[in-house]
């Protein structure tokens, strides 16, 4: 008989109680997510550190493209020139803004020192693949091209996000890559989204995992790529890659009770046999999402932490 899944306690607590989501109505979870965020939402805006300064704007999109919206945090008393972490909020390609990942960009400014640039790209499944890695890729090159007056060092831009987020830094890597764009220091592939197959073992046993589960997977992929599946971009899943060298230093988070684990964790390992230089951390007992979720829990700091540690070690 195989074990039980072994939870961590802190995080458990909060996963077991997440709301059933039908992401195949992408119009129904956005409700049910703005009504969660609605319901935990501080008053007087978005949380606020003060060490922090917060400002809100538009930048050029690709071409023919609206513009995108982006929060800047910058470390308040600033001397020289500062990395810049540039930030692809999660949300399975259909949902999240700039609110998803505040506390990811703001905590990265406050403790590392980061110039953070939150990026709010087109949602599918009304603006579907290539979209959203096209927004992302331009704010990389808005930063880089402003660099001086937002007080960043262009050798220290780190891209990263979380889910949906991790896919979207691992594409514009690529296309930072194939493009001969902006130098990276490094990409944060946090819980990443990266295969759209879905067959690993993780998706195999996580039919029913909490928090985010297989089908989840499959109905998110079908609302961001379609269903024929004969010709997907890189660009779209990054799994799909064929030549994975010389992409730039990547720190890879996965989640033990997550079916998106295995794809992660391969695709490090593809990253590493490529000669990329990569850093891995698996948390156990932990679920899709934990760090978010569950801020204040043990390990959530020990994963915030940790990867302050590597942004700093990356941009030293």
């Amino acid at each position: 008989m195989k074990p039980a899944p072994i939870f961590d306690p802190e995080v458990y607590a909060v996963a077991s109680q997440f709301p059933a989501v039908n992401v195949a109505d992408a119009v129904g979870t956005r409700a049910m997510f703005a009504a969660m965020f609605a319901a935990v939402a501080p008053q007087g805006g978005p949380p606020a550190d003060p060490r922090v300064t917060q400002t809100e704007s538009k930048i050029p999109g690709p071409s023919a493209a609206p513009d995108i919206p982006v929060r800047i945090y910058t470390p308040k008393g600033a001397v020289g020139l500062r990395p810049a972490f540039v930030n692809f909020h999660g949300g399975a390609f259909i949902l999240g803004d700039l609110e998803t990942e505040h506390a990811r960009c703001l905590k990265m400014s406050a403790e590392a020192g980061a110039v953070s640039i939150g990026v709010d790209y087109r949602l599918a499944p009304e603006h579907p693949f290539p979209a959203a890695p096209e927004d992302c890729y331009a704010a990389l090159k808005w930063v880089a091209a402003n660099a001086a007056a937002l007080g960043i060092d262009p050798k220290k831009i780190v891209i990263g996000g979380g889910s949906a987020g991790g896919a979207l830094t691992a594409a514009v890597a690529q296309m930072a890559r194939d493009r001969g764009g902006p130098a990276l220091a490094m990409q944060m592939l946090i819980y990443p989204v990266i295969d759209d197959r879905c067959e690993t073992e993780s998706m195999r046993v996580g039919r029913d995992a909490l928090v985010w589960n297989s089908r989840h997977s499959l109905d998110m992929w079908n609302h961001y790529i379609g269903v024929d599946r004969s010709n997907v971009s890189p660009y779209a899943a990054p799994a799909r890659a064929k030549d994975l060298s010389g992409l730039a230093p990547a720190y890879v988070i996965t989640c033990e009770h997550d079916p998106l684990r295995d794809e992660g964790l391969l695709y490090a390992m593809r990253l590493m046999q490529a000669g990329v230089p990569v850093e891995v951390h698996n948390y156990p007992g932990t679920v899709h999402g934990f760090d978010l979720m569950t801020p204040d829990a043990a390990v959530a700091k020990r994963a915030f932490e940790e990867g302050v540690a590597a942004f700093k070690r990356a941009t030293a």
